[in-house]
């Protein structure tokens, strides 16, 4: 398939002339780049985030409800709702940390778990990568853990809930309803 009154171009990759470190936190490191077009024109302050991966996870119960969480979201001011996700820790396989943040973010636990695929959340300004989880035939039976930035309400909704949800706008998190939608054409939903 090839678009509409658009030549096939030969896209280059930009390169990066020499970088420094703008902002150091150590839950936000930003690093100023400058980068050369392949144009040539020189850009000297290219930012970016260098944002952790994250694992989100689709919890599908064997009755076929979602499990879905319900929390604010202090950068957007809203309570939303979404997937369990989560930073993938240093040395840890993105299952492991989709398991992980399963059982914290919900006290569920998951017995399968299918790589739905991956996504870029905002791959111009930020370098990590979500990776997507359906997690199917989970049980109750594991450790809830209550963190105090995190207020979570845990809900069930049935696939004709959580398409409602979508429908009307109110399921935002970009990787959560990534992830929904692979998982319905996993589910055959």
């Amino acid at each position: 398939m090839t678009e509409l009154n658009s030549p096939k171009k030969n896209i280059q990759k930009w390169q990066r002339v020499s970088t420094s470190v703008a902002l150091g936190e150590s839950w936000f490191k930003v690093r100023k780049d400058t980068i050369q077009l392949p144009s040539g024109k020189i850009v000297d302050d290219y930012f970016v985030w260098e944002s952790p991966n994250i694992a989100t996870v689709v919890p599908f119960t064997s009755d076929g409800n979602f499990v879905v969480c319900r929390q604010y979201r202090y950068g957007v001011d809203k309570i939303m709702y979404q997937f369990p996700a989560g930073a993938i820790d240093k040395n840890e396989r993105p299952e492991e940390a989709a398991q992980r943040e399963l059982e914290e973010e919900t006290g569920y636990i998951a017995n399968n778990l299918i790589h739905l695929g991956d996504s870029a959340a905002y791959p111009t300004k930020m370098t990590g990568w979500h990776y997507l989880f359906l997690a199917t035939n989970i049980k109750r039976g594991g450790h809830k853990d209550e963190d105090e930035n995190e207020q979570i309400q845990v809900e069930l909704k049935t696939p004709k809930e959580l398409l409602q949800l979508i429908h009307n706008n109110q399921f935002q998190v970009a990787d959560s309803l990534a992830a929904a939608l692979l998982a319905f054409r996993q589910l055959g939903l």
